[in-house]
C-alpha cells in the first residue's frame, strides 16, 4: 500500500482522465509507475563510467581531492528540485 500527494492540478487531469475512459485512479497510477521503471531501467548505463584522467593535475594538487565527488551525491535533478521545487522541469 502506498499513498502519493499530487498537485491540485495533476489531480484534476488525473480525476479527469480516468473519468473518460472509466478506469481507477489506481489502475492509471500502477499503469504509469510501470512505465516509468521499464523507461528507467532502459536509460541506466549498463557498465560503469571510467575514472577521470587526471594526468594533466600535478600529484600534488589539492583539486584533485574534489573531482569526481558528485558521483556519490544528488544528481542535477535531485538539486534542481531540491533549489526550484519539483515541477523544476515541466512545461
Amino acid at each position: 500500500m502506498i499513498s502519493v500527494r499530487l498537485p491540485d492540478a495533476v489531480e484534476l487531469e488525473l480525476n479527469q482522465y480516468c473519468a473518460s475512459r472509466n478506469l481507477t485512479k489506481s489502475h492509471v497510477v500502477q499503469e504509469a509507475l510501470a512505465e516509468y521503471m521499464v523507461a528507467v531501467k532502459a536509460a541506466a548505463p549498463t557498465k560503469p563510467l571510467p575514472e577521470p584522467d587526471l594526468s594533466f593535475l600535478p600529484e600534488n594538487d589539492p583539486i584533485r581531492q574534489f573531482i569526481g565527488i558528485a558521483k556519490q551525491g544528488p544528481s542535477t535533478h535531485e538539486w534542481m528540485a531540491i533549489t526550484r521545487g519539483d515541477d523544476w522541469n515541466k512545461p
